[in-house]
């Protein structure tokens, strides 16, 4: 008798670890994204990672996958909403093509810098917007900063909006992208990042718009012989959890991988104006001639005609706030 309970005991010890075992072992979470190495989506979710470990190794594993190679920015955000990835950080542009109403950081000369643009991001506005993700399947864990885009082309340097018209400009495939270059006289070409070096080099295209890092760590001097700096457009970078994913997480896990988000957002955030000096430098140094002083009025009434179509989409009131934001 004595010799079965202590058999029944050993079961039921044997039992209980492995149950526990089984219990503790940390959910593996995907992150996915399209960047460069220096990129600031990647910069964002290193740090994510980094960050989720420090306060949740014992319940999360990140598999981190991201290259230029990893595919398409629209391809990606299609596997979070279908959860076939969990989290991923992504150009604004390309998320405005899901949830319109984050389409209001597309608009043109709307930011004066990017302490206004990190202000409205983590205020109210910032705030409200989360609020249009949850029915497209998604879920907004923080806004970081890819930062302001310029113009580059291999034809002409670009000083006045008049030295735009003709030009084919590849820009992401967004209608606020798209009717401002077209505002602006250009021949546009929507394209997918990972196709523009090639379509640049064999002459498809005149030119493109991005943040100095992308042109730098994407060597587009060695395709482009002009760079302006018009900071047309202020882009963010976003980072997204599948709902479904995020959904069936404890309280306790939502808030680490929030608070993980956050600390890779504010990452990209603190990459400052020192480092895009750096990046001019070498773009200099590879052959590229640099307009920095740009009149941007020009280029503002340009747009102009198009503030209507905003208001339309994004209400007056809401772009009044943004540019009163301090």
């Amino acid at each position: 008798m004595r010799k079965q309970f202590i058999r029944f005991v050993c079961v039921a010890l044997c039992t209980l670890i492995t149950y526990t075992g089984a219990a503790a072992a940390p959910q593996t979470i995907s992150l996915v994204f399209n960047s460069s190495f220096e990129g600031p989506q990647r910069i964002g979710a290193d740090e994510l990672r980094r960050k989720l470990g420090e306060l949740a190794a014992d319940r999360f594993v990140v598999d981190e996958r991201g290259s230029i190679s990893a595919g398409s920015e629209n391809a990606i955000m299609s596997a979070v909403q279908n959860d076939t990835v969990d989290v991923t950080v992504v150009t604004g542009a390309v998320v405005s093509a899901v949830v319109p109403e984050f389409g209001v950081f597309d608009v043109p000369f709307l930011f004066r810098d990017a302490a206004q643009a990190k202000a409205v991001a983590d205020g109210p506005v910032g705030t409200e917007l989360a609020a249009h993700f949850s029915d497209k399947g998604l879920v907004l864990l923080a806004i970081g900063k890819q930062g302001f885009r310029h113009m580059t082309n291999s034809r002409r340097p670009i000083r006045t909006p008049d030295d735009v018209k003709g030009l084919k400009i590849r820009v992401l495939p967004n209608p606020i992208y798209e009717m401002t270059f077209k505002a602006l006289g250009a021949e546009v070409v929507p394209m997918e990042f990972p196709l523009v070096y090639a379509a640049l080099k064999d002459g498809r295209i005149d030119g493109e718009e991005n943040a100095i890092t992308s042109i730098a760590t994407s060597h587009f001097e060695e395709v482009q012989k002009h760079l302006s700096m018009t900071g047309h457009f202020f882009a963010p970078i976003v980072f997204l959890a599948s709902k479904e994913m995020f959904d069936q997480l404890k309280p306790a896990d939502q808030a680490a991988l929030l608070a993980a988000a956050k600390a890779g957002a504010d990452a990209t955030w603190r990459r400052g104006d020192e480092e895009d000096r750096k990046m001019l430098d070498g773009l200099r140094k590879g052959g590229m001639e640099i307009v920095d002083k740009v009149d941007r009025q020009p280029f503002i009434d340009a747009v102009k005609p198009l503030e209507p179509e905003f208001e339309k989409r994004f209400g007056k009131d809401l772009l009044a706030q943004i540019r009163a934001t301090p």
